[in-house]
């Protein structure tokens, strides 16, 4: 069994875990133009019912926030990525693309674009995209994280592919980023 372990009257944890921050798709902005289709999709699940999700096309974005736990490791990786389907596979074989641009701030510092933003990452379609629960890792922002409480201003759009664009929509279903933890929170509300 795990220790506690005190430093400073907070609690520490004694080994680093993982956890996630989550940006539900309702959550998100659209633009005025190049916006994603509100989408009813199945998910392959017969009975006549459907969910709501997002269908990017080439050139569609959304802008999301992410602010970082109290609990977050100070300077470390946030991973962020998405999870999906597609409506169909007909063309498996072909790809797509998606680039994440991030800015982002500490508490009490300007806001600057984090080394290696805009991230970017290409799939290609396999068997099965159109019924299962797919994740797409769009990219690893560096330790900007200096305080609690860091903002990240983001945009997620469809780019286009190396080759053999897949010319339907991406169904994005839910967005959330990977992060290391090792306290369960701060002692103040901004200085961990």
């Amino acid at each position: 069994m795990a220790q506690k372990i005190e430093k400073f009257g907070q609690i520490l944890l004694p080994d680093t875990v993982y956890d996630d921050l989550q940006i539900g798709i309702n959550t998100v902005k659209l633009p005025a133009a190049n916006y994603p289709n509100a989408r009813a999709y199945a998910f392959g699940v017969g009975g006549g019912i459907t969910f709501n999700t997002l269908g990017f096309a080439l050139n569609n974005y959304i802008d999301f926030d992410i602010q970082s736990t109290h609990s977050m490791k100070l300077s470390s990786t946030l991973d962020v990525h998405f999870h999906y389907t597609l409506p169909n596979t007909t063309n498996i074989g072909d790809k797509f693309k998606f680039k994440l641009d991030v800015i982002a701030a500490p508490i009490d510092a300007a806001f600057a674009v984090p080394t290696g933003s805009p991230f970017s990452h290409e799939h290609t379609v396999a068997t099965n995209d159109n019924t299962y629960h797919r994740y797409f890792e769009v990219g690893s922002i560096p330790a900007v994280n200096t305080t609690v409480s860091t903002v990240y201003k983001c945009r997620l759009t469809r780019i286009a592919a190396s080759a053999n664009e897949y010319a339907s929509e991406v169904y994005i279903t839910f967005i959330d980023c990977h992060i290391k933890k090792d306290r369960l929170g701060s002692l103040s509300e901004t200085i961990q």
